[in-house]
């Protein structure tokens, strides 16, 4: 089974990571991946090393961001070069790649959709994100063109029930919900997750893109609430992104006098090193796709506080494994709570990693989407046994 994926862009951000774990998955069971990267970067790099093939293939992303004024015009300019420029090379060169399926491993990439009904081979579309909510991505021509061209997808494949029921509620081609695997059995059982939550200072940790859909200023002003009552708590930003936000977060730090309370590490190389350095995961983006971050944090025993929103509820059980918070006046409390009860805090912990552990683990995630591939060329076909 040879594979052409289209990823939505050149980084190691959380959609390309997530793909490479599946692909790194998929080679043992039969399945030859080729990955069409728009452009050089760290992605390209990564699957070199990794002796997967990839090939750079031109094209543009068809959502693009409603905050910039000229945006509809430069993305109507860019699909039409996708369609008559860019689209026949695409074509040509994957005749030549002797390609059985089309994958696209996020929904604001359309170019795959083009080329699968162009060549008749079977379209699979891996949706991870909301689009206009958690991003602010408006589609070109809008939703309904999404839908129309999902609806020819041979499977629609949605990251979390909130994304299906939310983005996918008028495609009718066949979806399934899978949950992303974030990590391999191997790598989970020498992790040695946080057990002693007492120990001064009660540090909180939000890591992600630094974005306004990912409310990392909410996190720093509820902290900054906690901070005014209790000297021993800390907390931790990590992520790149929006430059101008990410000033607009340094300045409050500065205007409030919280250099000492709260770290801005900005892009960290290795989150795993930054959740050995906490004691609660804050999770504030209002429409997560899922929340790799969230399942990062259960896996090192680090209890999360996730807005009831997007998917986060389906990840976290509320007051067993976690806090699930509806305005910042409840975020307050259960930062305190938690900073209050670190032995609270670490039995949430506990048992997050016990759920982390049983679904949330790299090869089930494999399993699952393999199967559903296997299912398009042979129906009787099954995953084969570990």
């Amino acid at each position: 089974m040879r594979i052409l994926f289209f990823t939505h862009g050149a980084d190691m951000m959380g959609a390309n990571r997530c793909l490479l774990d599946l692909l790194t998955g998929l080679i043992p069971l039969g399945v030859t991946p080729v990955v069409a990267v728009p452009a050089s970067g760290e992605l390209e790099v990564v699957l070199k090393e990794r002796g997967i093939e990839s090939v750079t293939l031109k094209y543009y992303n068809w959502a693009f961001t409603r905050f910039i004024s000229l945006s509809y015009w430069i993305s109507s300019i860019r699909q039409l070069q996708n369609k008559y420029q860019f689209l026949p090379a695409i074509v040509e060169q994957t005749k030549k790649l002797n390609i059985d399926m089309v994958y696209t491993n996020s929904s604001i990439v359309g170019i795959g959709a083009w080329l699968a009904d162009e060549l008749n081979l079977p379209h699979v579309w891996h949706v991870r994100e909301f689009g206009e909510n958690d991003y602010g991505m408006v589609f070109w021509r809008g939703r309904k063109y999404f839908d129309r061209w999902a609806n020819k997808a041979e499977l629609v494949i949605s990251m979390s029930k909130a994304i299906e029921k939310e983005v996918l509620s008028n495609i009718t081609a066949p979806i399934v919900t899978v949950h992303d695997g974030i990590i391999t059995e191997e790598a989970f059982r020498k992790i040695t997750p946080q057990e002693n939550h007492d120990q001064a200072p009660f540090t909180f940790l939000i890591i992600g893109a630094i974005h306004p859909t990912k409310g990392q200023m909410t996190a720093l002003k509820c902290f900054h609430e906690v901070y005014k009552n209790n000297k021993n708590v800390r907390l931790l930003i990590a992520g790149m992104g929006r430059r101008l936000y990410a000033k607009k977060i340094k300045a409050y730090i500065s205007d409030n006098n919280l250099d000492a309370a709260v770290n801005f590490l900005g892009y960290v190389s290795n989150p795993y090193k930054i959740h050995l350095q906490a004691d609660a995961v804050l999770m504030c983006s209002k429409s997560e796709g899922m929340g790799r971050v969230t399942i990062e944090g259960m896996i090192f025993g680090n209890p999360v506080i996730g807005f009831n929103g997007g998917a986060t509820p389906e990840l976290i059980d509320n007051e067993k494994d976690g806090l699930i918070y509806n305005t910042p006046a409840e975020l307050i409390h259960h930062m305190n709570y938690l900073a209050d009860n670190p032995d609270v805090a670490a039995t949430f912990g506990k048992n997050g990693r016990i759920k982390a552990g049983k679904n949330f683990l790299i090869k089930d995630f494999v399993k699952q989407v393999y199967q559903h591939l296997a299912e398009i060329f042979n129906p009787d076909q099954v995953c084969p046994n570990e």
